[in-house]
């Protein structure tokens, strides 16, 4: 008992000696902590503005406050709608895809030659490292009206042309095929390394009982990566009021202007684009998608820990 008593009394130790023991440890994630409290938190500081008529030459502590001002203004504005139907149909589409690193992921860990699954990996990785400027310089070469590569083969094939970047019908295809082909080899690898991690004792077990490749991976590789699926759509839930702007800004023209008018191109065009100092109302817009995709992850992880997993908190 003696013995017992003293091992315990060892172990349990306070929050200071556990500090100390581990001194080294916390001293190098210093500089990272640092980073986010500058460039991360810091910063949030100056969401005040959205409550103010914030002026630059009086500053935050002397910008008039105004309350809810322009977030009644967002409410009020004819393009609210508009923004938020359209944020909507383009990150509602997006979230249709979530699937596709998943079944690339299972179908990539099947693959058995080892050279020709590092092509695969390349080839579909590569997309990721190139910037929205170029994916757009390639759509336009694939489906401009005069010089895209697929109405030349349809005029061959004796069709008319159509002018798929001038279609509010095709748009937002055309923006959903972009974000799927330049992400999903990347987003891919989370799950791969999800699949490494499974325990090999249970693929051979399955083999011993005559499951086929299939059979493993439906009962066994997806239901072990579940866990890490529904951290990731947690995250994406988090960014279902967003969309990437410098996609949409390339890909926007006076025939597509409605259908592609989102919350970040209309912030550009009222700040930077006009020269304009709508600080305050800018920053509102901003505050107001960051609390919808915040209630949806809080939404997302409720339902995630309801439904047996463990969420992000």
């Amino acid at each position: 008992m003696a013995k017992n008593k003293v091992k315990y009394k060892a172990t349990n130790k306070t929050l200071r000696q556990q500090i100390y023991e581990f001194r080294w440890i916390y001293f190098l994630g210093i500089p990272g902590l640092l980073i986010l409290l500058l460039m991360n938190y810091l910063p949030m500081r100056n969401l005040v503005m959205a409550f103010q008529d914030y002026n630059p030459h009086l500053g935050i502590l002397q910008s008039p406050w105004v309350g809810l001002k322009h977030f009644e203004t967002l409410f009020q504005d004819p393009k609210f709608y508009n923004m938020l139907k359209n944020t909507l149909i383009i990150s509602g589409l997006s979230l249709l895809t979530f699937p596709a690193p998943v079944i690339l992921a299972l179908i990539m860990n099947e693959v058995r030659n080892a050279k020709f699954k590092k092509f695969i990996q390349t080839s579909v990785y590569l997309p990721h490292f190139l910037s929205w400027a170029i994916v757009a310089s390639l759509t336009f070469f694939l489906l401009s009206t005069e010089q895209g590569f697929v109405n030349k083969v349809a005029e061959m094939m004796g069709n008319e042309p159509t002018a798929y970047l001038f279609s509010s019908k095709w748009i937002y295809v055309i923006i959903v095929v972009q974000s799927l082909w330049k992400s999903v080899g990347w987003g891919s690898i989370v799950y791969l390394a999800a699949i490494a991690g499974i325990d090999q004792s249970l693929y051979e077990a399955a083999k011993m009982d005559g499951a086929n490749r299939f059979q493993c991976m439906w009962k066994i590789t997806l239901p072990s990566i579940m866990p890490t699926v529904m951290v990731m759509l947690i995250l994406r839930m988090g960014t279902i009021i967003s969309v990437d702007f410098e996609q949409v800004f390339l890909m926007n023209n006076a025939m597509v202007k409605q259908q592609l008018e989102v919350f970040e191109v209309y912030i550009y065009n009222n700040s930077i684009a006009s020269g304009s100092t709508q600080y305050s109302y800018t920053t509102a817009i901003g505050i107001f998608k960051s609390v919808i995709n915040t209630g949806l992850v809080l939404l997302t992880n409720w339902i995630t820990n309801r439904k047996g997993y463990e969420g992000v908190m």
